[in-house]
């Protein structure tokens, strides 16, 4: 998986690197809002992917005494991180500039190089997003390649790490106001009103502020340790149940530990009269059973009580 985002990132940041210069060159020879509101989303993107990139190799350190549990969760403060870079430096700034556009609205110039810049962007943001989508496929397991994989990726967001999912969102973000900067460099000069470009760059900020507000949500219950999805723990439990020596499942715990990654506690209760012995072949058991069906399992305690007689663990069997 770290191959992939990493992959995704590069792309990412060289489509990035040069999109950024395009739009400066463009925004300071026409005066446009607009396009100095893309130009502050590339300049936030591209410093994102460097933050990014920072959390995936430094994830991949191995684990250690004072970090027993890996470093798993460095992405998800590096990507809260570059999500604080996509709310003050993309939208933030954006929704300034499009309120100082309308406040004193300035004439456009060089509309056609803007417009070839905005084509050249949509192209190589268009790049990045491909490469995003492969990324967020391969992490999801699927195999589905060429344009079908853009119809199909929605669903497989919640499997993709932080860092590919961050770059899919930002690349979509990219190229909806790429489009939304064309419009409204086309309306300007069309009526001679320069409020469109700043109506785009206040909308550009908003939608830039919301997204980035999401992802730094859902990085800092990542970092909190928020648990497995819901279907991820009642699967488990139903499988446990069918394991030789189970007789219940008292609870489950868990606590996300990285992308995909979690630690599981489990209790499962067991024959009363079993010896130690027979304890410690149901554990072993049940552990290397849930590792070998759950790659989503990083680290998993099980413990044995006597069973009490009393359902604990109600199956309910998981929709796909």
């Amino acid at each position: 998986m770290a191959h992939n985002s990493e992959s995704a990132i590069k792309a990412a940041l060289l489509a990035n690197g040069l999109i950024m210069l395009m739009k400066l060159v463009g925004a300071i020879l026409s005066g446009s809002a607009s396009m100095m509101a893309e130009f502050k989303h590339s300049v936030g993107d591209w410093a994102n992917g460097f933050f990014l990139l920072i959390g995936i190799r430094q994830s991949q350190r191995p684990v250690n005494d004072r970090y027993q549990f890996g470093h798993g969760k460095r992405v998800f403060f590096w990507s809260f991180v570059a999500s604080l870079g996509m709310l003050f430096i993309g939208g933030a700034l954006s929704i300034y500039g499009g309120i100082q556009k309308i406040i004193h609205p300035e004439h456009l110039e060089y509309v056609g190089l803007n417009l070839g810049i905005i084509g050249l962007s949509i192209l190589f943001e268009s790049y990045s997003l491909y490469m995003a989508v492969k990324a967020i496929m391969h992490e999801a397991g699927e195999q589905v390649t060429g344009i079908r994989m853009f119809a199909r990726v929605i669903p497989f967001l919640a499997k993709a790490t932080p860092a590919t999912r961050f770059i899919f969102l930002e690349d979509s973000a990219a190229l909806t106001g790429l489009v939304l900067a064309a419009l409204a460099i086309i309306f300007s000069v069309v009526t001679g009103n320069v409020i469109f470009d700043g109506l785009a760059s206040i909308i550009i900020g908003i939608m830039l502020l919301m997204i980035g507000l999401g992802t730094a949500k859902e990085n800092v219950s990542a970092i909190l340790g928020e648990s497995a999805d819901p279907a991820l723990i009642q699967e488990m439990g139903n499988y446990v149940l069918t394991l030789e020596g189970v007789k219940d499942v008292h609870s489950v715990r868990s606590m996300c530990v990285g992308p995909n990654s979690y630690l599981v506690e489990m209790v499962i209760e067991a024959n009363e009269r079993l010896c130690l012995a027979d304890c410690d072949v149901i554990n072993k058991r049940v552990t290397d059973s849930l590792k070998d069906k759950f790659k989503e399992i990083a680290y998993v305690q099980i413990s044995i009580i006597s069973d009490d007689k009393i359902k604990d663990w109600v199956y309910k069997p998981i929709t796909q």
